[in-house]
């Protein structure tokens, strides 16, 4: 493999990594801390994110869909008690937070029936290969050329 454009196609296809998209999300700690009655800012401001989505809209209420991420506990197998283990941040949960018609808190609550579409992974980026081939490519073919 003597070909130094085989060798770059190869690292490129090697060293390509997995792409994520993952919305902006809150912490339980920060769900826990909302309390009925406090205006829409402020609400905001304590999860430190604005509304990922709106559910429902009347003309005497709205619902807005929040995200938060859970803490997960990881043991081995055949040692799980109470305590033990490692600490992870564990899945995409959403929040329904209901606001009156002068944006007050009426309602809190996790969204038991949302669907589970928060995350998206793909594996290549083909806009992101496609622009370092068409930028690698010309330079590869003009340093084989000066080499020869």
């Amino acid at each position: 493999m003597k070909n130094p454009l085989v060798k770059i196609i190869i690292a490129s296809v090697f060293l390509s990594s997995c792409l994520v998209q993952s919305p902006k999300y809150s912490t339980l700690e920060q769900v826990v801390s909302l309390k009925l009655g406090m205006p829409k800012a402020e609400v905001e401001e304590k999860l430190g994110i604005e509304p990922y989505n709106l559910k429902a809209y009347t003309d005497t209420s709205s619902v807005f869909i929040y995200v938060y991420r859970v803490l997960e506990r990881t043991t081995l197998y055949l040692d799980t008690h109470t305590i033990n283990g490692k600490q992870v941040t564990g899945k995409y949960l959403q929040l329904e937070v209901g606001y009156s018609k002068d944006n007050k808190v009426i309602s809190i609550e996790s969204c038991n029936y949302c669907p589970d579409n928060l995350v998206s992974t793909s594996k290549i980026d083909f806009e992101k290969v496609l622009a370092f081939f068409t930028v690698t490519i010309p330079v590869i073919l003009i340093y084989i050329g000066v080499k020869n």
